[in-house]
């Protein structure tokens, strides 16, 4: 049975693909060099060349695919299935399985890599999220609402009229909007920071393991696509 290529994990690339167009009588086009979008072990979509001539839709393609870190190539038919003003969508034959696990494996550190490099930045997104303040005995001391200012792996940046001591546990619920139960983390809050009339305070995560941390950026991320900061 066919492998559903549809479950393939999908990664930002720019990695370079040959183009040879295979012919009916069996004889080939000229090679065209292009340039990835993203790509899965499944297939890829190729960026569109301003003043080129697109891949025709249902035209079959040798690709010569050019990995990087670490470097290999692949070589695979595959059908364009797709024109748009982006760019030409192909469908991969199915790859060899040794190839296509190894190609999986470029798209996972792909992510990784992408991920890692995202998460330096902080992102900018404004939400009301909801911050309860809890004793050190463990009960809840008040409830309130806060706007964010912005999410990353060490934290969620908080503007308010409250006062929070230094220290303070808080436990924050992030609703994301995204149809999947709100975010929820007991942290621990930095000293304020002046913000007009209202202080900032970064609420530091300390019980959220790395897959948390990753799932909090994933979201934030998709947030920010869907709404803007």
């Amino acid at each position: 049975m066919e492998r559903d290529r549809r479950a393939f994990l999908r990664v930002e690339t720019d990695i370079r693909v040959t183009c040879t167009e295979l012919l009916p009588d069996e004889g080939r086009g000229e090679p065209v060099r292009r340039s990835a979008v993203n790509l899965s072990a499944g297939g890829v979509k190729l960026a569109r060349v301003e003043g080129a001539a697109p891949l025709a839709r249902g035209s079959r393609q040798w690709l010569e695919i050019e990995f990087r870190t670490p470097r290999f190539l692949v070589f695979t038919e595959a059908e364009v299935v797709r024109v748009d003003a982006d760019g030409e969508a192909l469908r991969f034959e199915p790859l060899e399985e040794y190839t296509e696990q190894r190609v999986v494996r470029w798209v996972y550190a792909q992510d990784r890599r992408l991920f890692e490099r995202r998460a330096q930045a902080r992102i900018p997104l404004r939400l009301r999220v909801l911050c309860r303040r809890v004793a050190p005995h463990g009960e809840p001391v008040e409830e309130f609402t806060a706007a964010t200012v912005d999410f990353a792996l060490d934290g969620v940046r908080i503007r308010t009229d409250r006062m929070l001591p230094e220290g303070a546990a808080v436990d924050l619920e992030v609703d994301f909007g995204d149809d999947l139960p709100p975010f929820t983390a007991r942290t621990v809050a930095e000293a304020g920071e002046p913000a007009g009339d209202r202080l900032e305070y970064l609420l530091r995560p300390v019980d959220a393991g790395p897959a948390q941390r990753r799932s909090l950026i994933e979201r934030a991320l998709a947030a920010e696509r869907r709404i803007g900061p």
